[in-house]
């Protein structure tokens, strides 16, 4: 904790110093934007696998990604390295792969029990 506190001391000298000089001091930079590519690749592997597997896999990745690139959205994210590059045509395969693993779900589930 000591040696967190000299940084901080020494950090706040240095910029007071610069001040007195009339300088200002470099802005921090924010934080990169995360693009969540991954989770559209999960989404597209589950699409792929929906053949030998249930929909719920696929509607679970796209609801995932849906959810990330919403929150990259809302921090800035504008261009994807998705295949589809922009962002809102992400969210939109993502969010039709979700709704319909979970419709193709719940046909499944209503033609078992209507036997």
């Amino acid at each position: 904790m000591s040696d967190l506190a000299a940084a901080a001391r020494d950090a706040r000298a240095a910029q007071e110093a610069l001040a007195a000089e009339g300088d200002r001091p470099r802005p921090i930079p924010p934080p990169p934007i995360r693009d969540p590519l991954p989770l559209c690749v999960y989404t597209t592997v589950a699409l792929l696998a929906w053949i030998f597997s249930p929909g719920l896999v696929a509607a679970a990745f796209g609801f995932a990604g849906l959810r990330a690139y919403a929150k990259a959205w809302r921090a800035g994210l504008r261009q994807s390295d998705c295949v589809l590059r922009d962002p809102r045509l992400v969210m939109l395969y993502l969010g039709l792969v979700g709704v319909a693993g979970l419709t193709w779900t719940a046909w499944r589930v209503f033609a078992w029990l209507g036997r």
